[in-house]
C-alpha cells in the first residue's frame, strides 16, 4: 500500500493550533483532528518557537520547468550536453537527464561500435 507524502494543508495546522491556544490538550487534538500526537507535538513547537507551522519545503522536491520551452532548447539545441541543458534551466545534469527522459528524447552522445552498425546479413561473408 502506497501512503500519501504530502504535507498536511496549512488550514489544518491552524485549526490545530487554535484547538491548542483554546486550552485543550495534544492528545485530544489528535484524536479529534484524527492525526498523530507525535505530528500535533512538532506543530505546537514549531508554532511556539517560529511562530508559524507551515510545512516545511521539501528538499527532493522536482523543479516545475515549463515543456515547451524545454523541448525547444533541444531543438533549436540538438548537440547540447545534459550539463549545458541543466546549467540553462537552472538544474543538475542528472535534473537535466530526468527531464529528457520524461518527455520521450532518447539521449545517447556515443556512437555505436562500427561492428554493431553493420547489418547482420553483411556481417558474416563466406569465403569461397
Amino acid at each position: 500500500m502506497k501512503t500519501n507524502r504530502n504535507p498536511y494543508g496549512i488550514d489544518l495546522r491552524k485549526k490545530v493550533i487554535k484547538f491548542l491556544e483554546s486550552g485543550n490538550s495534544q492528545r485530544s487534538a489528535s484524536k479529534v483532528f484524527d492525526i498523530s500526537k507525535t505530528t500535533v507535538n512538532n506543530w505546537y513547537r514549531r508554532y511556539k518557537k517560529e511562530g508559524n507551522c507551515a510545512p516545511k519545503k521539501r528538499p527532493g522536491a522536482k523543479p516545475k520547468i515549463d515543456n515547451t520551452q524545454f523541448v525547444e532548447y533541444i531543438t533549436k539545441n540538438p548537440n547540447a550536453t545534459t550539463f549545458e541543458i541543466g546549467k540553462a534551466f537552472g538544474m543538475t545534469y542528472g535534473g537535466a537527464h530526468y527531464w529528457l527522459k520524461k518527455l520521450g528524447f532518447s539521449y545517447k552522445k556515443k556512437t555505436l561500435p562500427t561492428w554493431r552498425q553493420i547489418k547482420k546479413s553483411e556481417k558474416y561473408i563466406s569465403k569461397k
